[in-house]
């Protein structure tokens, strides 16, 4: 009885072992694969979606060059409207899903008008981060410029929030298994 009772214990120490070599083998994979994978280093960043919408309103103040004249926050992004008034005397009305059918069919007026309404309020209705100031240069004036800084703190104040993890990027932001030198 003592002798099978000892049989069980060297066996259960030997698969003990076994058991031991086996997880710590996979530690020190799991430590290697990471190790030589991906060194991307994350940073938590809160991204803002605004929430209320912008009604912008830029006039072409030579051939082809669009200036912020006005803008004003609205109570919702579907609201958003882009009222151009052009060298001619035309002035037209856009929604952003209808001024992006309008960049498909003029591109000389969208890509002058566009840059300028990303320099603007309007551009975080199109997908600038919101973190990112307005432009002065894209304002006909010094004046249309101040009510878009103020407005554009409204506009951030009752946007969602949410919190990302995003890869590091820039001078030392990953690791490197490289050296030089001698």
């Amino acid at each position: 009885m003592v002798k099978i009772k000892s049989q069980i214990l060297k066996k259960s120490v030997k698969n003990l072992k076994i058991a031991t070599m086996v997880i710590g083998s996979a530690f020190i994979m799991t430590g290697l694969v990471s190790s030589c994978g991906d060194n991307t280093e994350y940073a938590t960043v809160e991204v803002l979606d605004p929430t209320q919408g912008v009604i912008t309103e830029v006039k072409e103040m030579q051939k082809d060059l669009f200036k912020i004249t006005d803008e004003k926050v609205v109570a919702t992004k579907d609201d958003s409207r882009i009222i151009a008034e052009y060298l001619d005397g035309q002035r037209d009305t856009f929604t952003l899903a209808e001024a992006q059918l309008v960049d498909a069919e003029n591109p000389t007026r969208r890509s002058s008008m566009s840059g300028v309404l990303m320099g603007g309020m309007m551009g975080y209705m199109m997908g600038k981060s919101m973190s990112t100031p307005v432009s002065k240069s894209a304002y006909a004036s010094n004046s249309a410029y101040a009510k878009s800084n103020t407005s554009t703190t409204s506009l951030k104040s009752s946007a969602k929030r949410t919190t990302v993890s995003k890869p590091k990027s820039g001078f030392g932001s990953s690791k490197s298994s490289r050296s030089y030198g001698g």
